[in-house]
């Protein structure tokens, strides 16, 4: 018998740690945060001493969301509902696990979430969570399921709408380069106390969050003149904005310099705020307010991303409707090895055609794959020729049973088999991720 003692698992959904939670968390990362990102954000002491058990929900425009609600009520723990992906990450999964953090698989059913979630408001704590379950596109509040409302329904919990302004622009989805300065506020907008859940339904108290987490920061920033400072305010937008509003041609803009531009006026010369059509050369500038205007009188756009997006929405759903429509795209295929690794098992080509999403390549077990880390392959596995060792496969996904498709724009998407196996596919041309998504809701639909 070995004298060494095992580390017993700290379970999901735990008290949050006096230590991660309270001195880390809330004394050290809250306080760099509030300098960091420019947040201007008062606990609410209505909401901190509302009895539990308690759900707060909130829109989930970036990264910081969790801080920006544990600012909002500082001084009472809350347990986070997180992406499970964060977890894989060796330190980070340990610490937030010890905060109170609660895993969730996206776009799959996840008993052991459910249980922790259940485990918290038993004991009258305090559950945060958003319910949209990814990070805003556009700016724009996103669609989410009745699951929550049956949670709150059942458990009997007072339900919370929170909601911030800034952290979109702060630190967009789709950036490149990373965070921006600017300015966050946040208040607590709607309460809901247990004795009026008991008298609802859970479609009531669905319709009820539905209508009050509607939100667009685009709108709320109109006006308001909120500089966001970056160095690079456009890198990463072509992957959402990648259709041309003057030639209407899809994936064909690209990020370039306005201080190499000459025909660019000179109030808008900087790094990377400029999005260039490659076919018909429009051009369209990004302003220090994070929205758009045209570059030259004979220049198209849309005013923001929310916009542009709605209308190229409506471009791939007529694509979509057409009889013939087939999309197909080389990608490489990567699936989870371990806990945490993704490796590379296969390449092949993604088609989507009448419904379905298919794979149709090679595959090898993940432990034979070449495995990834911060996209290159380990030294190690440099040398694995997948080939000698990978089968012809076929994998077929029905668009019509898909809760939804993970993404990451201009790196990969993942979708789902039946038992919850992440196929991760990596296209040729990641331009292309977002044209993948909109197709695939349009058919849903």
């Amino acid at each position: 018998m070995s004298g060494r003692t095992e580390k017993k698992q700290v379970e999901y959904g735990c008290v949050p740690s006096r230590f991660w939670y309270g001195f880390f968390g809330s004394g050290i990362v809250l306080n760099a945060c509030r300098f960091l990102f420019g947040m201007k954000i008062r606990a609410d002491k209505r909401i901190k001493e509302l009895p539990g058990p308690l759900v707060i929900v909130g829109n989930h425009p970036s990264y910081i969301d969790p801080i920006i609600m544990g600012m909002a009520l500082y001084g009472r723990p809350i347990n986070f509902v997180a992406g499970e992906f964060l977890f894989r990450r060796p330190v980070f999964g340990r610490i937030i696990t010890r905060g109170g953090c609660i895993p969730k698989a996206q776009y799959r059913n996840d008993i052991r979430t459910v249980k922790a979630m259940f485990r918290v408001l038993s004991r009258n704590g305090v559950l945060g969570i958003f319910p949209e379950g990814t990070r805003l596109i556009d700016g724009h509040s996103l669609p989410f399921d009745k699951g929550l409302s049956t949670l709150v329904k059942k458990a009997g919990a007072s339900l919370v709408i929170f909601r911030s302004h800034g952290a979109y622009m702060t630190w967009p989805r789709w950036s490149e380069s990373s965070w921006r300065r600017g300015r966050i506020t946040a208040e607590f907008t709607d309460v809901l106390p247990k004795e009026k859940v008991e008298k609802m339904s859970v479609d009531e108290i669905y319709e009820y969050m539905r209508q009050a987490l509607v939100y667009d920061e685009y709108e709320y920033f109109s006006g308001k003149s909120q500089v966001f400072r970056s160095g690079k305010p456009a890198a990463g937008v072509q992957n959402i904005a990648n259709i041309c509003p003057r030639c209407e041609k899809i994936n064909v803009t690209e990020v370039k310099d306005g201080c190499s531009d000459e025909t660019v006026r000179n109030k808008a010369k900087g790094r990377k705020n400029l999005l260039v059509c490659r076919a018909c050369g429009n051009k369209v500038i990004m302003n220090r307010y994070g929205f758009f205007e045209p570059a030259g009188a004979e220049d198209k756009c849309f005013s923001n991303l929310h916009e542009w997006a709605k209308w190229e929405q409506t471009i791939y759903a007529r694509e979509a409707a057409r009889p013939d429509y087939c999309l197909t795209e080389n990608v490489e295929l990567h699936q989870l090895c371990g806990e945490r690794n993704y490796a590379k098992v296969g390449e092949g080509v993604l088609t989507i055609r009448n419904g379905m999403v298919t794979y149709e390549g090679t595959e090898c077990a993940p432990e034979e794959g070449i495995v990834y880390r911060k996209g290159k392959p380990v030294r190690a596995h440099r040398s694995r020729d997948l080939t000698a060792v990978a089968k012809q496969v076929r994998k077929e996904f029905p668009i019509s049973s898909m809760k939804g498709i993970l993404m990451d724009y201009g790196l990969y998407m993942e979708i789902y088999e039946q038992g919850g196996r992440a196929n991760r596919l990596v296209p040729q041309n990641p331009q292309r991720l977002y044209e993948i998504q909109c197709i695939v809701k349009a058919m849903k639909q």
